[in-house]
C-alpha cells in the first residue's frame, strides 16, 4: 500500500461512482480495497468477493483469514472511507451501509464495451440531479454519464418485503452493528483460548487413522484386490482367510469402500476449511489426496462451492446447496424460476420439476443414495470450464487414477449382476454424509433479510445443530456443530464441541439469538416437514389455478 492511499478518502457518491465504472471495491476496517487484480487468483474463488462488492466484510474476511493473511492485503487498499460515510441513520460508531453487490442483482459483469477512463480521472461524482443539455445527449460522453447514473441507482438496496416469518428479527442496523461487535468480541476470546490450534495427535486426527485403516482393511480383504495381491506376492490362495468370492462378501466390501469414504470426506472437509495445517496450499494438496485421488471428486469445486454456501447460507439465488432442482425446493421461492449467480443459469421450475417436487419428501432418502453421481458431474464440469483454476491438472491425475483403481476394481468382480451391485451399494453407504450436509440448512429460515443483516446474525439464523453424544461426534464428522463452524470456519473439527458448550450456546443467549440443535430423528423430521410443506403449495396453487380457471371460462358464459 502506497503511504499516500493512507490519507485518501472515499465519500459514498465516490464509492458507488467506482463499482459501476467496474471496479470491485470491498470495505474492510473502514479501509477500501479494490480487488480487480486479485479476483482471479482468489483462492476462495471470485464470488466469495463478489457477493461483497459494496459492502462491509469485516466479520466475513476476518471469519475466514488469520491475522497474518489480513495483513498481506494492505497492498490492495487504496483509501479510507470518509468519516461520515461510517454511519447509519446519522449514529456515529456503525459500519458502512451497504450496497448492492451488483453480481446480486444481475450487473456483473459491469458493462465495460466503452472507454470510460475520462470519467476516472479524480473520480469526480455524478450526481442524480445533475442535468445535461440536449447538446450534451448527443455526445458519447453525456450517453455514457447517463448509463452511469443508472447503475449508481441501482447499487442502492431497497428494503426487502417482510414477511410474517420475518417480525420475529430485528434488524435495525444498530442492533446488527452490536451483534457484529459482540461476535468480535467472542472471536477474540476463542483465538486466545488457543482453540485454533489443532489438539493433539492422540486427541485428533490419531484415532480418526485408526478407524479409517480399519475401514479400508475390511473392504480390502473382502475384495478382490485382496486375493489378486496374495497370488502375485506369495503365489498361493489361502481360502480359509477370506471367503471363496461369494456374493456377500463383495457386499460386504462394498459397504466398507462406502463407508470408509464416508470417513475420510470429513478430512477433505477440514483441509478445504485449513483446518489441518492452517497452510492454505498444504491443506489442499491434503484434500486433493483425498477427493480426487481417493474418492473421484474435485476438491476445487467443493471448495468453491462451499465457500460460497458458508457466506449466503440459505439465500435461494445465491447458496448453492439448497439449488437442487429438479430434484428439491426447501422454499416455494424456487416455483418463480429463479436465476443462481453461482450456476449463472435460471434454475427452471419445468413440469418436471414440479413432478418430482411434489413427491420430494417421500423421494428424498432414495435420491439421496444416489447423490454421489451429483457430485462427480459438478467436480468434472468445474474442472472442464475452470481451465485457469490452480492444481486443475493435479486434479485430474487424481481423477483419473481413481477411475483407473475403481473400474479394474468392477472388472476383477466375477459378474455384471455383481458389479452393478458393488456400485449402487457402495455408493449409496455414503448417502447418510449427503443427509448429514444438509440437515443443519434444509429446515431453517430462506428469507432475505436485506443487507444490513450482520454475519453472525445470519449464520444463527439459516443454521441448527445436530445433538448427539459426544462419542459418536465421529459419525458426523463435526457436521453436527454446524452453528460454531459456520461462526468460525477455520476452526478445528476436533475443537468444535469445546466452542459450542464453552463460547457459542452461552453467548447466544446473553445477546439473545435463537440457538438450536435436535437429535438425529427430530432433524431429520424436521427437513421432512419443510420438503412435504413446500410439496404441498404445488397442489394449493393448482386448485387456485383450477378455480381461477373455471371463474374465467364461467364469466364468458
Amino acid at each position: 500500500m502506497r503511504s499516500s492511499n493512507l490519507d485518501r478518502t472515499f465519500t459514498r457518491e465516490q464509492i458507488k461512482q467506482r463499482i459501476a465504472l467496474g471496479d470491485v471495491i470491498v470495505i474492510h476496517r473502514s479501509s477500501v480495497y479494490k480487488l480487480n487484480s486479485w479476483l482471479k487468483k482468489h483462492p476462495g474463488g471470485e464470488l466469495a468477493i463478489l457477493h461483497f462488492v459494496g459492502r462491509d466484510a469485516t466479520d466475513e474476511i476476518e471469519a475466514y483469514h488469520p491475522e497474518h493473511v489480513i495483513k498481506q492485503m494492505r497492498p490492495f487498499v487504496i483509501g479510507c472511507l470518509k468519516k461520515g460515510d461510517q454511519e447509519v441513520d446519522g449514529k456515529i460508531g456503525l459500519n458502512w451501509r451497504p450496497l448492492n453487490p451488483p453480481v446480486q442483482i444481475g450487473l456483473w459483469p459491469i458493462p465495460n464495451d466503452k472507454d470510460l477512463s475520462y470519467l476516472d480521472s479524480g473520480y469526480d461524482e455524478i450526481h442524480e440531479g445533475e442535468e445535461d443539455s440536449s447538446d450534451d445527449l448527443n455526445d458519447d460522453k453525456s450517453k455514457i454519464k447517463i448509463d452511469i447514473r443508472r447503475i449508481i441507482k441501482l447499487l442502492e438496496p431497497n428494503d426487502p418485503k417482510k414477511t410474517i416469518s420475518e417480525s420475529c428479527y430485528n434488524l435495525d442496523p444498530t442492533h446488527q452493528q452490536q451483534i457484529s461487535k459482540s461476535y468480535h468480541e467472542l472471536h477474540e476470546k476463542v483465538k486466545r483460548a488457543g482453540l485454533y490450534k489443532p489438539p493433539s495427535f492422540l486427541y485428533g486426527y490419531g484415532t480418526d487413522l485408526i478407524r479409517y485403516s480399519f475401514l479400508f482393511s475390511i473392504f480390502f480383504i473382502t475384495s478382490p484386490w485382496y486375493r489378486l495381491v496374495r497370488e502375485k506376492l506369495f503365489n498361493s490362495y489361502d481360502p480359509s482367510i477370506i471367503l471363496s468370492g461369494s456374493t456377500f462378501q463383495y457386499f460386504v466390501s462394498a459397504v466398507f469402500l462406502g463407508l470408509w469414504w464416508h470417513q475420510i470426506t470429513f478430512v477433505v472437509h477440514d483441509a478445504g476449511h485449513c483446518e489441518v495445517t492452517g497452510n492454505w496450499e498444504v491443506d489442499r494438496l491434503v484434500g486433493i489426496s483425498i477427493a480426487n485421488f481417493l474418492g473421484g471428486l474435485s476438491v476445487g469445486w467443493w471448495c468453491d462451492n462451499h465457500d460460497i454456501h458458508h457466506l449466503v447460507t440459505n439465500h435461494p439465488e445465491h447458496d448453492p446447496d439448497i439449488q437442487h432442482l429438479p430434484f428439491f425446493a426447501i422454499s416455494t421461492k424456487f416455483f418463480e424460476s429463479l436465476r443462481s449467480t453461482y450456476y449463472k443459469r435460471v434454475m427452471e421450475f419445468s413440469k418436471f420439476s414440479k413432478r418430482l417436487v411434489k413427491h420430494q419428501h417421500r423421494l428424498y432418502y432414495f435420491i439421496m443414495m444416489f447423490a454421489r453421481f451429483n457430485l462427480f458431474s459438478n467436480s468434472y464440469i468445474y474442472l472442464y470450464n475452470r481451465k485457469d483454476q490452480r492444481f486443475r491438472n493435479l486434479e485430474i491425475s487424481g481423477i483419473i487414477f481413481f477411475w483407473c483403481y475403481f473400474l479394474t476394481l468392477i472388472y476383477l468382480l466375477p459378474s455384471w449382476p455383481i458389479r452393478i451391485m458393488f456400485v449402487i451399494v457402495s455408493f449409496a453407504v455414503t448417502s447418510p454424509l449427503h443427509v448429514q450436509i444438509v440437515l443443519s440448512h434444509f429446515a431453517k429460515s430462506t428469507e432475505d433479510l436485506g443487507l444490513d443483516e450482520c454475519f453472525a446474525h445470519r449464520q444463527i439464523r439459516t443454521t441448527m445443530d445436530v445433538d448427539c453424544p459426544s462419542y459418536l461426534d465421529f459419525i458426523h464428522g463435526g457436521l453436527n456443530m454446524q452453528i460454531a463452524h459456520h461462526l468460525f470456519p477455520r476452526l478445528p473439527r476436533h475443537n468444535l464441541r469445546i466452542v459450542t458448550n464453552k463460547f457459542v450456546k452461552p453467548w447466544c443467549k446473553e445477546i439473545g439469538l435463537n440457538y438450536q440443535s435436535f437429535k438425529f430423528m427430530e432433524s431429520n423430521l424436521k427437513v421432512l416437514n419443510v420438503l412435504q410443506e413446500v410439496s404441498n403449495q404445488i397442489q394449493i396453487l393448482k386448485l387456485v389455478a383450477s378455480s381461477q380457471a373455471k371463474e374465467k371460462k364461467t364469466s364468458n358464459l
